[in-house]
């Protein structure tokens, strides 16, 4: 029985010892201990979980200062039309 698990971890060798202290054979405790470490080698664990909210913090300031910029260049675009359009003073 491995006592590896690719999700959140939990001693594969303490579930199937308590499953036959409780009455069930061996090899079924072993194949629903399998069973269990198989249904959740997908999930995603905590530090997975904050890595991607990492990231995805990251990729939003940086288009917020993209924006940011975009919205200044063209107020600054505005501006200049609106002066150009004036004329000079007086």
């Amino acid at each position: 029985m491995d006592n590896s698990d690719t999700g959140s971890e939990f001693d594969t060798l303490a579930i199937m010892l308590e499953l036959e202290a409780a009455g069930v054979e061996r090899k079924q405790a072993e194949a629903q201990v399998e069973a269990l470490r198989a249904s959740r080698a997908g999930l995603a664990t905590k530090a997975d979980l904050e890595s991607g909210l990492a990231n995805l913090r990251a990729d939003l300031y940086r288009a917020l200062w993209i924006q940011s910029g975009v919205i200044i260049a063209a107020l600054a675009a505005a501006a200049a039309i609106v002066f150009a359009l004036a004329g000079p003073p007086g």
